[in-house]
């Protein structure tokens, strides 16, 4: 339930943010097309192809200092609720600690995990946990 009126929630603010705002939320939905970094299994080790992927997010939010991200990280549905929470968590962290140590200020970023929760895929398989194993940009203000 917390997982859906967050991502209501962040819709909501991005939605009345981009009535008035149409070229900021273009460049938005351009830099966000890709908003997940993706983890190998049980690791929380960003990759070369994420911190690209971040890299492209920090110079977007450098241009509207305004904006404040959540960081959602989840994971396969492998081991017990509490590694996956305790993983997820590892992994959005991580995010949060590149985006910091590349300029953005702290009080932007703010981190949950959702462990298996909200799986990536309708499959259960070896192959679509591949998916399940992200974290994910949320941008949540103005």
């Amino acid at each position: 339930m917390k997982k859906i009126v967050l991502g209501t929630l962040g819709a909501l603010l991005l939605v009345s943010g981009c009535a008035h705002r149409e070229t900021t939320c273009q460049a938005f939905k351009e830099t966000f097309k890709q908003n997940k970094v993706m983890f190998s299994q049980n690791k929380a080790e960003l990759t070369p192809e994420s911190k690209q992927v971040l890299d492209k997010q920090i110079a977007w939010l450098k241009k509207n200092p305004t904006k404040k991200i959540i960081v959602q990280g989840y994971t396969d549905p492998t081991g017990s609720t509490a590694h996956n929470l305790k993983l997820g968590m590892d992994r959005a962290e991580a995010v949060q600690a590149y985006l910091e140590r590349n300029g953005i200020e702290p009080g932007r970023v703010s981190v949950v995990s959702f462990g298996e929760q909200d799986l990536a895929s309708a499959k259960n398989t070896p192959q679509s946990w591949k998916k399940d194993r992200r974290a994910v940009t949320v941008i949540v203000t103005e």
